[in-house]
């Protein structure tokens, strides 16, 4: 909500993107293919093949909601204009709902989920959309949220399924709002935000040091320093810790608490990005389809060892609104894939490789433990002027939250709520809430 108040404020077009992530499993026994948002269970699909254990986890779904509605009195009358929101979790008395702690997964496998499941469709399916392959510890609480966004149990509130140019039987979601330009509506953003700053890039910030006086005297590579009244760090956990020596035993147990996407699997996870334009990469038969509908191709396959790999090819091909991309006929739109995680004896042809990618402390983990650090940090937010926004100091890991992080933080030193959205407001205070300040 404030993300797309910030777009609006800005005058950046918006547009809701249709995305439809295509799954194909290849790990014996457990052969198939699924539109995430396709409802239809007959001839391949992994819905027929696991459909028990979609039940069970529709179940937990459920479960996981109602559980939390009543916590958080979505129940009650003053609650009831509310519109659904990724912040509420700890409103009324959800700080006691245990689900804040407890994993999906210890739910499902309560119910009697299996681990195939949970690794062929589960994991995959938000690993393609969070860029973390260790879902485990994901909190029941979330549970909700992820399914009103990016469904694994698509209803009409959620996504379309009919008839359309690119299919009889085309799906997607309809939760997604991007820049209606694209790539030029993100450097838009970027411009316009530090417009009438004094921004220094390509400089690496050595060291923050708190001075006898009270200002803050922040050191850079080359020995330049300036002297400041307020810090706001928005990195990675561990570079606070780095940047700012002398900090506190608190702030040392809180600042060492995040765990990443890339302290798992580092080598054989999402931390590393191939841009490239071969379609070579997506299965034949499936090619031309999903070249031109689905916004994720994830490829599931079983390696010598036994453990799973997960290849993840987003396809910006579609997920790139704008002007003479997403429009294109297929046989004239440029093949546009950022790879993840190739499977074994896979290869992109290096003439079409256009860059790489590194997402090395990017993607904290969706964990109990983090929360704890995030709600933690209370303790030490505006501690001698020094403050924290990130991804890693919010409940979870997206656009609006880290934004809306940084929002608060710069409220905290004097600045005021800048939009007049009643219920992006209502987020902003939620979020207040949760990082104390």
């Amino acid at each position: 909500k404030n993300y797309t108040c910030l777009l609006a404020d800005m005058n950046i077009e918006t547009v809701h993107q249709p995305l439809s992530w295509f799954l194909n499993s290849k790990v014996p026994g457990y052969e198939g293919t699924l539109w995430a948002c396709d409802t239809r269970t007959e001839g391949s699909s992994l819905r027929e093949v696991f459909a028990d254990d979609f039940r069970k986890y529709a179940a937990v779904e459920a479960f996981s909601r109602k559980v939390t509605e009543f916590f958080t009195f979505r129940w009650a009358p003053w609650r009831w204009e509310d519109t659904p929101s990724m912040y509420d979790s700890h409103t009324g008395l959800g700080l006691l709902n245990p689900l804040n702690v407890v994993p999906l997964y210890t739910l499902f496998k309560m119910s009697g989920g299996t681990d195939k499941w949970w690794d062929v469709i589960f994991t995959p399916h938000y690993t393609a959309s969070f860029l973390v392959d260790e879902l485990r510890p994901f909190p029941a609480v979330f549970a909700p949220l992820i399914e009103a966004q990016i469904p694994l149990l698509p209803n009409k509130e959620n996504s379309w399924q009919g008839k359309s140019k690119l299919s009889d039987h085309d799906c997607n979601i309809t939760t997604c709002v991007t820049w209606k330009d694209a790539g030029k509506g993100i450097r838009e953003v970027f411009t316009r935000l530090v417009e009438g700053i004094d921004l220094r890039e390509d400089i690496r910030v050595r060291e923050v040091e708190v001075l006898a006086n009270g200002k803050k005297r922040v050191h850079d590579e080359h020995d330049g320093y300036i002297d400041v009244d307020r810090v706001v760090f928005a990195c990675p956990a561990n570079a606070v810790g780095n940047i700012y020596k002398k900090h506190g035993i608190l702030e040392d147990v809180i600042l060492s608490t995040p765990v990443y996407a890339d302290d798992h699997h580092p080598d054989s996870g999402h931390m590393h990005a191939v841009m490239h334009s071969d379609g070579g990469v997506i299965e034949k038969k499936y090619r031309e389809e999903c070249l031109a509908r689905a916004s994720n191709y994830v490829e599931i396959t079983q390696k010598d060892d036994g453990t799973i790999n997960i290849e993840n090819q987003y396809n910006f091909g579609v997920q790139t609104p704008g002007p003479g991309v997403f429009d294109l006929p297929l046989d004239k739109k440029p093949v546009m894939l950022i790879s993840h995680a190739l499977g074994e004896g896979k290869e992109i042809n290096p003439d079409l490789v256009r860059g790489t990618g590194n997402h090395a402390r990017a993607h904290p983990l969706y964990s109990g433990w983090n929360v704890m650090a995030m709600l933690s940090l209370r303790l030490v937010q505006g501690k001698q002027g020094i403050y924290y926004c990130s991804n890693w100091t919010t409940p979870g890991n997206c656009h609006d939250m880290s934004f809306l992080s940084g929002l608060i933080c710069a409220h905290a030193i004097g600045a005021k709520y800048p939009f007049q959205d009643k219920e992006a407001e209502k987020d902003f205070h939620r979020m207040r809430d949760l990082m104390g300040i």
